[in-house]
């Protein structure tokens, strides 16, 4: 009897197929789920205000039960989430799994990978200090860089910003959209086979992801207090942010003359963005009769360059990410602006929309700089 119950079990929670090219998406759900339940905590002691936000991430993390391993597993959620996003598009796209009846299926998912990156963008605002601020007005003049619209979408989100807002976006409407499209991509389908025997399985299969965000929650924490002794800026480097996938996007303002950014910014992204949005209706499914009146050896050829093409744009992202994002500063903004340094230096300015008086805001590069080289642009 104990014997039928242990092969019962195990055989509900064997992952199927386990290898490099699965779970990705299973994984990424669990992660919505983590992030949701921790974010839902966090929620009852964040006060979105200009003078109190900071202030509040700080009691939470360093006064309430569980307040610092939610906030760092959150963060660290937040950074595998995007990650393991990236990999089930890969993953996809190799398989061509948006072709046949499954095109919504990919349309839906490549939403879906764009609100995680709202997600990150919002929520790294969210703690309102320093680093937050900097991701604020990154984003807005990201929007600049909009051709025809740019200004008008810099000039609503500039003036309409509020802690407030970002909170009620970040909160609410972003998962509320994530929901709807989730629903569509793949909870209807993972519901009519059985959502808690799943559950149980992608979370036996993603053991290593759970020991790996707590490991790093717990080894690596995100620093909170401002220090008595300021460490150096660029202490921390290399350890995993969600911040970097912002970040490496925006690496061009720094190594490009103001007349290309459009180009790269926008332009790249963009057309990037529809090729892989179409498709399912540039590389439609080929019939059994098709592919047989095809040469063999051209047949051949189309799958290499199919395969070289997803190899290379997706190792070129990787490299990317690397090659711009690993030294960005863990200890960020508050290793100099913390309270330490004076009020006005411990938050962000209640001037913050006030580019006369501080025009470096306005300059992209400069931004950048003081991001990775704090001690030497300033």
């Amino acid at each position: 009897m104990m014997q039928n119950r242990t092969q019962s079990f195990w055989k509900r929670i064997q992952p199927k197929k386990i290898n490099y090219r699965h779970y990705f998406g299973g994984g990424a759900l669990l992660l919505l789920i983590s992030q949701f339940i921790t974010g839902l905590y966090m929620i009852f002691y964040y006060e979105p205000s200009l003078t109190e936000t900071y202030l509040t991430v700080q009691f939470f993390n360093n006064e309430t039960l569980l307040g610092a391993i939610t906030r760092n597993i959150h963060r660290y959620g937040a950074f595998f989430l995007g990650m393991f996003v990236f990999f089930h598009l890969w993953r996809m796209y190799h398989r061509r799994d948006y072709q046949g009846g499954r095109k919504w299926n990919w349309i839906t998912g490549v939403a879906l990978s764009l609100l995680v990156g709202a997600f990150l963008i919002t929520g790294s605002i969210l703690p309102w200090e320093w680093k937050g601020y900097w991701m604020m007005e990154m984003f807005n003049n990201w929007l600049r860089s909009f051709p025809v619209v740019g200004e008008s979408l810099y000039s609503f989100f500039m003036t309409s910003y509020t802690p407030t807002r970002n909170f009620v976006i970040h909160n609410i409407v972003l998962p509320l959209i994530t929901f709807v499209l989730l629903e569509i991509h793949c909870l209807s389908r993972i519901k009519s086979r059985g959502f808690n025997d799943f559950l149980i399985r992608q979370f036996f299969a993603a053991v290593p992801l759970v020991i790996a965000v707590i490991s790093l929650s717990v080894i690596y924490p995100v620093p909170t207090e401002d220090p008595q002794i300021i460490p150096f800026p660029m202490d921390g480097q290399y350890i995993p942010a969600p911040e970097w996938f912002f970040v490496t996007f925006l690496l061009p303002y720094w190594y490009y003359p103001p007349r290309d950014w459009t180009l790269y910014v926008f332009w790249i992204p963009f057309i990037f963005l529809m090729l892989v949005t179409a498709l399912p209706y540039l590389n439609k499914r080929k019939s059994k009769k098709e592919l047989e009146q095809m040469p063999a050896k051209r047949r051949k050829w189309m799958r290499i360059g199919y395969t070289a093409a997803g190899a290379t744009v997706g190792g070129l992202l990787i490299l990317a990410l690397l090659w711009g994002s690993v030294k960005a500063p863990w200890m960020g903004c508050n290793s100099c602006h913390n309270t330490a340094m004076g009020k006005r230096m411990g938050i962000p300015p209640v001037t913050y929309k006030d580019t006369e008086r501080n025009p470096l805001l306005l300059d992209n590069r400069w931004m950048m700089r003081h991001w990775y080289e704090p001690q030497v642009v300033w």
